[in-house]
């Protein structure tokens, strides 16, 4: 919650060094308001449109995290875009494959990043990827 005040402008002054001050009256919009902020900046930074799906993996740290995680999530988004994608899906309102992302989020520099990388050049991931760390 720290974070996703310190982020929004009108709330970052609500943020001390030991506490965080919210309005019992108004915390649920408050937070949700700082969510959506976030959300849209990231969405932007990204280049991912409004409509598009996210699909948020993390596979681990350690490379052995990574290995088991890594085939079978692929696997999976793989059956879910064949399935809900167009021009694969049996859906007139299905969107293209490229409205789909897939976001993994690993430490810099990890074994599990090393792995997952090296991974994704030797097999073919659906949609778009994106790595992020932090």
């Amino acid at each position: 919650m720290k974070h996703i005040y310190e982020r929004n402008a009108n709330m970052k002054d609500l943020v001390k060094d030991d506490s965080l001050m919210v309005s019992n009256r108004y915390f649920a919009t408050d937070l949700e308001k700082g969510i959506e902020s976030i959300r849209d900046e990231w969405r932007q930074k990204n280049e991912v449109g409004e409509n598009a799906t996210v699909i948020f993996f993390a596979p681990g740290n350690e490379a052995n995290e990574a290995e088991f995680a890594t085939e079978n999530v692929r696997r999976g988004v793989k059956e879910f875009l064949m399935k809900y994608s167009a021009p694969t899906s049996l859906s007139p309102k299905a969107l293209p494959i490229n409205n789909f992302v897939t976001v993994i989020s690993l430490h810099s520099g990890s074994d599990g990043e090393k792995y997952v990388r090296e991974y994704l050049k030797e097999n073919e991931w659906y949609g778009k990827v994106i790595f992020v760390s932090d």
